[in-house]
């Protein structure tokens, strides 16, 4: 007896298999989430926002306490790319931009990195490690605003 001949007929379910997975492949590059941007700043702790940050005395709650930790850790909010984009909105350098003035009084999302910020610092994360963190939580597709 010979070999066996490879016939059309048993290359089917390779090419079937082969067609499930390029189909698959494309799925998955269509639906996966969007890679995150990179920080605006690196996690060097050297300050880009050198304006002072405004007193927390103006405002009280979780907006008192964001613009103490701001004040408190600068290189660390500093290194923060903030997510509600007003470096594109508003031109501002970084997440600490937004405590030199009212704008960090105004928005949730200022407020919320912030004090997950100071947890994360408070938890002994490196500075890497807590913009790394930031970026998986709060990173969303930028949507320009409408006016």
């Amino acid at each position: 007896m010979g070999k066996k001949k490879k016939t059309k007929r048993n290359l089917r379910p390779l090419a079937f298999i082969g067609g499930i997975a390029l189909t698959l492949a494309v799925v998955y590059s269509i639906t996966k989430p969007p890679e995150y941007v990179e920080p605006v700043a690196p996690a060097t702790g050297k300050l880009l926002e050198t304006r002072p940050v405004m007193s927390s005395a103006f405002y009280t709650g979780k907006v008192a306490e964001a613009y103490r930790i701001a004040a408190e850790i600068p290189k660390v909010i500093d290194s923060q790319f903030c997510y509600c984009y007003c470096k594109k909105n508003h031109q501002h350098k970084t997440l600490l931009t937004c405590f030199t003035s009212k704008h960090g009084s105004n928005c949730d999302t200022c407020i919320n990195e912030v004090l997950h910020a100071y947890q994360l610092y408070k938890q002994g994360k490196t500075l890497d490690e807590i913009v790394a963190a930031i970026d998986k939580k709060f990173y969303r597709p930028y949507k320009p605003q409408r006016l």
